[in-house]
């Protein structure tokens, strides 16, 4: 794979049709995301925790699958609205990489509340989040 722009098109304008993004794919532009941690992946010498940019632990692994259900959501605009935000966030000026971490930060504020309250996902909650993202780079 090449790299991937800014914000490649999710789906075909014309057509209106989505186009599917395998897990595979999706890990594949994560690791180009992150290529510090390829060859650890591909060496099993992948640590369970590193200092995070803000010193905290963070999971490498974890990481990289927030980067996939992110990739995902947006190839598919599901829920619906997510490329929008993304859109912009881009002409906001942030960067193709932090856009995903603003999204998935989002995601993880959901799949916490999911687990920790036992409900489904909140969808409504999760645009409030990301329009909340969005708001703080104005």
């Amino acid at each position: 794979m090449g790299p991937v722009p800014v914000l490649a098109r999710p789906f075909d304008e014309k057509k209106k049709k989505k186009r599917e993004l395998s897990e595979d794919a999706a890990y594949e532009i994560a690791l180009q995301d992150h290529p510090e941690w390829r060859r650890a992946l591909e060496n099993d010498s992948m640590p369970d925790e590193i200092a995070g940019p803000d010193g905290q632990p963070m999971s490498p692994r974890m990481h990289l699958m927030l980067h996939v259900i992110v990739e995902r959501q947006l190839a598919a605009d599901d829920p619906k609205g997510v490329v929008a935000i993304a859109q912009e966030l881009a002409k906001l000026g942030v960067s193709h990489h932090n856009i995903r971490h603003e999204i998935g930060q989002a995601v993880c504020q959901q799949l916490w509340q999911t687990m920790k309250n036992k409900q489904p996902f909140d969808e409504r909650q999760y645009f409030a989040d990301l329009r909340e993202i969005a708001d703080s780079h104005r």
